[in-house]
Order: C-alpha cells, then sequence, then structure tokens
C-alpha cells in the first residue's frame, strides 16, 4: 500500500508532561513521519530544540562541521534528559566523586565498566532510576551530576544547603548516599520548581559538549524512567501567538518555531 508523504507526515509535534506543562515544535513543511511507514527520503540528523540564543550559530556551524555535529549530538542529549527527567519519579539532586584511592580516575574504560556496574546491580536489586551526566575536572578526572529516585539509602551528612527564598534563606539537608563505593557522594531533595531542577542537570550536557563525550556518552540512564505523551499535528505556521523562538536548519531547507506553555487545550 502506498501513499503520499503529505498523508504520512504531520509538520508540527507536541509533548505533555505530568505536571500540565507542555513544548510545540513547529516545522515549515511536514517531516514528523508516522510508526510503520518507511520514508525514502532521508532528512538526515535533524535537531531538537536548541538552547535558546544558538539560532545566529548556524553559519558558524556550517564552516566546522565536527564541532556542528557535536553541538546538535549535544542538544538532542539535553531534549533527551529533559524528557525523562520532567516524566519519571525522581527525588534527589545527586553529585558522585570518585576517590583515586578506590579507582583510577583517568582509565576511562575501566571506571565507566565500574560505574555501569554498579547501576546496574542497583536497578535489578533495589529498583534504582537514574540519569546521570558526567563532568571532567580540570585535572581530567570525572565526576558526576543527576538525578535519582528514592530506592537507595540516604544519611544525613550534618551539612545545609542553602538557597535565597522570598522571605529569606531557606535550609535544606544535604544527605550521602551511604551505597555509593567508589568515592564521595551528596543528595539533596529536590524543591521548588522542577522543571529549573532539569534544566540545571542539563546545563552539564552543554558543558560536557564544548570537548566532546565522556566515556562515548553525554549521560547514563537506568531504571524505570518514562518519556511525554507525544502526539503529532498539523498546524499553521503563523499561529494566533508568537513562539519562544525560531530557528533554521538551511542545509535541509527547514524552518522551526518552538512554543511553550501550561494545560494545552486539544
Amino acid at each position: 500500500m502506498r501513499k503520499t508523504k503529505e498523508e504520512l507526515t504531520h509538520n508540527a509535534r507536541i509533548k505533555r508532561y505530568p505536571d500540565g506543562s507542555w513544548t510545540l515544535l513547529v516545522a515549515s513543511r511536514g517531516i514528523f513521519g508516522l510508526a510503520g511507514w518507511e520514508d525514502a527520503e532521508d532528512w538526515g540528523d535533524l535537531p531538537e530544540e536548541p538552547e535558546k540564543g544558538t539560532e545566529n550559530n548556524l553559519a558558524a556551524s556550517r564552516r566546522e562541521p565536527a564541532a556542528a555535529d557535536r553541538k546538535r549530538s549535544a542538544r538532542r542529549a539535553r531534549a533527551r534528559v529533559f524528557d525523562l527527567a520532567m516524566c519519571s519519579d525522581l527525588d534527589y539532586f545527586v553529585t558522585l566523586t570518585l576517590d583515586p584511592a578506590r579507582i583510577d580516575r583517568f582509565d576511562m574504560a575501566a571506571l565507566i565498566r565500574r560505574m555501569r556496574s554498579w547501576l546496574d546491580n542497583r536497578v535489578r536489586r533495589k529498583g534504582l532510576a537514574y540519569i546521570l551526566v558526567p563532568e571532567l575536572h580540570q585535572d581530567g578526572a570525572i565526576h558526576l551530576h543527576g538525578l535519582i529516585n528514592s530506592a537507595l539509602s540516604i544519611v544525613d551528612s550534618g551539612v545545609k544547603h542553602s538557597r535565597q527564598g522570598p522571605q529569606g534563606p531557606e535550609w535544606y539537608d544535604v544527605y550521602n548516599l551511604p551505597d555509593w563505593k567508589l568515592g564521595f557522594s551528596t543528595a539533596i531533595q529536590l524543591y521548588g520548581d522542577r522543571k529549573k531542577a532539569v534544566n540545571y542537570v542539563c546545563k552539564y550536557i552543554t558543558k560536557c559538549a564544548e570537548k566532546g563525550k565522556i566515556g562515548g556518552r553525554f549521560y547514563y540512564s537506568g531504571g524505570d524512567l518514562r518519556e511525554p505523551e507525544t502526539e503529532y499535528l498539523d498546524m499553521p505556521w503563523f499561529g494566533p501567538s508568537r513562539p519562544d523562538y525560531e530557528f533554521a536548519v538551511k542545509s535541509a531547507g527547514l524552518a522551526f518555531r518552538v512554543f511553550s506553555g501550561r494545560d494545552w487545550a486539544d
């Protein structure tokens, strides 16, 4: 059975998140295909929504294909981490460091192997769900930042974390994860606007993109992680409201408009 591209593609994609927020991506023509149909054309590696302010970097990116590929890959990783973190029951922001007395922090292959073994074991035995982003120290060693659920035991570190609230400083307990045997750990229970915490984690991917993937990946994830509800639509390019921002992929002859909000009405 054959169908035309117009019958099989849509020009808009909306993602809905459990907190009632949504993100709408509108393309200048239909590119979002339906599952189960093969597309004879290769659209290439189209980007997810870029960081705001990156639209003017397209020309420079074309002059530096390796850097452009890395940035595009990082943008897609950011979008993926954002989706998983916004939709999953993740309760703590964690930082995991590596003790040089216990592991060679500069042997990346051995380090990733040990780390993945530890994570996979906790997923199977304790129901851990996690998203972790590696970051390089100035000396070339790594540590990890990310989000986890409540599967692991925590102990009070005796330290308080503060932030400036509307009525003055607000204080939160800082915990340790005794199950993390490869180094040192801190865990802070998520508070306030969840999207801000998720975007904070995503910023480490942007930072990582400057030097390329660490251990072959921008992030590591596992356990019971969920994704947003996604729907494909046909929408006019010029809608009733202004987009949050716009960007173009000139090599594909495409332009995109990005909208966001809460409580989308069909």
